[in-house]
């Protein structure tokens, strides 16, 4: 699963993709054109279990991040520039929330609430022209290969979507049923994807909280996950070293970067979760979609392990944590015996047993 970083031009969409898998946009490997990077998710638990294992090895979970085209205002529905939007799975979309004398804007002026609702609208566009297109197709289309009761749900859905988009509603707030999901998914919907969104601020981010506040509570009354970052702050947290790095969060009155908290906003948003592994070796989180099964979770570490899946031996990180090590975690029955039917929840810490 990947993320894509898109926006209007000069929003700040590279420097966040730098933010996020510490590699400049322009230096990024490519595919098909397309710059792309991996983004470790930071994570305070594994921050503790490192501190409590004294591991060999830590790792965060990962993740793919895409740098797309800039979205092109007004372009035909078919532009190039929507392809590979399609072909993420979810949307950090930046908004330039900053002034500057010196970066142009394409509107001539900085207005974060127009740029929102100038890209949801090209996205919303393209979304209708698509199932337009489709419903065109499907009237050609007499294929033996899908049932009558297939192509009539189909339309139905095609039908609603239409609806929904020509009232200016995004489908990721339309619900969907999962077999009807499973109808419309292969159709790439823009509006479909979950997304965050980021404001690029000015570097006086309590100002620009007060400023941002209304279109910030729209946008989470409408289920959106928002993250104000300065970016021209966050690269310099990024290129100080630890101690500068404190001091310098602590005089702006923060206690984390705000790419950090990016990560972990993207990581959601993508509909993944952590489980986690831990011994001398190696602490390491890995990611899972919400809802796996214990045996899919063990097949994220090796196939082996999903393939001879037995039992997953299982504690709960807060239980683990407040046991104050795993010998006392075990001696106080915070360890469970869990079969295939087991669902993983985020932060269980995973030992499986197997045999092949």
């Amino acid at each position: 699963m990947n993320l894509g970083i898109i926006g209007l031009p000069q929003a700040g969409k590279k420097t966040v993709f730098q933010l996020l898998t510490g590699v400049e946009g322009e230096k990024a490997p490519t595919r098909d054109g397309i710059g792309y990077g991996i983004a470790s998710v930071r994570d305070a638990r594994i921050d503790r279990l490192t501190e409590m294992y004294e591991p060999k090895k830590t790792r965060y979970a990962e993740f793919e991040v895409a740098l797309p085209p800039d979205v092109q205002p007004n372009a035909a529905r078919s532009a190039d520039w929507l392809e590979p939007i399609r072909r993420v799975d979810a949307l950090v979309h930046v908004v330039r929330a900053f002034e500057s004398d010196t970066v142009f804007h394409i509107e001539g002026n900085v207005d974060p609430a127009r740029d929102l609702n100038l890209v949801e609208t090209e996205f919303l566009l393209a979304d209708l022209d698509l199932v337009e297109k489709r419903l065109t197709r499907m009237d050609k289309d007499k294929s033996r290969t899908v049932t009558e009761a297939m192509r009539k749900r189909e339309r139905e859905l095609l039908e609603l979507c239409r609806g929904k988009l020509e009232e200016e509603v995004p489908l990721r707030n339309v619900e969907f049923g999962e077999e009807d999901m499973k109808i419309i998914r292969s159709l790439q919907f823009l509006t479909l994807k979950p997304a965050v969104v980021v404001f690029n601020t000015d570097e006086d981010l309590g100002a620009a909280t007060e400023t941002l506040s209304e279109v910030e509570a729209k946008l989470r009354a409408r289920g959106a996950e928002v993250v104000l970052l300065s970016a021209a702050i966050e690269l310099e947290i990024v290129e100080l070293d630890a101690e500068e790095r404190e001091a310098f969060m602590e005089d702006l009155g923060i206690e984390e970067p705000a790419s950090h908290r990016l990560s972990r906003a993207a990581y959601e948003c993508l509909g993944l979760m952590s489980f986690f592994t831990v011994g001398p070796d190696e602490v390491r989180a890995w990611p899972v979609v919400a809802g796996a099964t214990a045996p899919e979770a063990a097949g994220k570490i090796h196939s082996d392990l999903e393939r001879g899946f037995i039992r997953a031996d299982t504690c709960a990180y807060e239980n683990l944590i407040a046991a104050g090590s795993e010998r006392a975690a075990r001696e106080a029955n915070h360890y469970r015996l869990n079969g295939k039917d087991y669902i993983v929840q985020d932060g269980d810490c995973l030992e499986i047993r197997f045999s092949v």
